[in-house]
């Protein structure tokens, strides 16, 4: 299960992790990753976050590390344009803001 060819281990802790820090996984359904979960708002993002916890020896605190070193996370929550973005994405699926 822990084996770079078998990712989806990865992906799951991943998305609980981010999940953690955001309030919101980048799977919704953080409790189901098959046909009737949700399909990740970034699966690039998902991924990437994946693998490199992966070549960092599954290390956890380089996981959260690396997400809270992100731009992403740093994010203030209000936005200079806010009423731009709410038109555009309301939900914040695109990250454009902290949550």
């Amino acid at each position: 299960m822990a084996s770079p060819e078998h990712p989806l281990t990865a992906r799951v802790f991943v998305n609980r992790v981010w999940r953690w820090h955001f309030g919101e996984g980048l799977v919704g359904t953080t409790e189901n990753f098959g046909a009737l979960g949700n399909r990740p708002t970034h699966p690039e993002l998902l991924d990437w976050l994946a693998d490199e916890f992966m070549a960092n020896g599954w290390s956890i605190r380089a996981l959260h590390k690396t997400i809270l070193m992100s731009n992403t996370y740093q994010m203030a929550s209000l936005h200079p344009d806010e009423a731009r973005g709410q038109g555009q994405d309301p939900e914040n699926q695109l990250l454009w803001k902290f949550r």
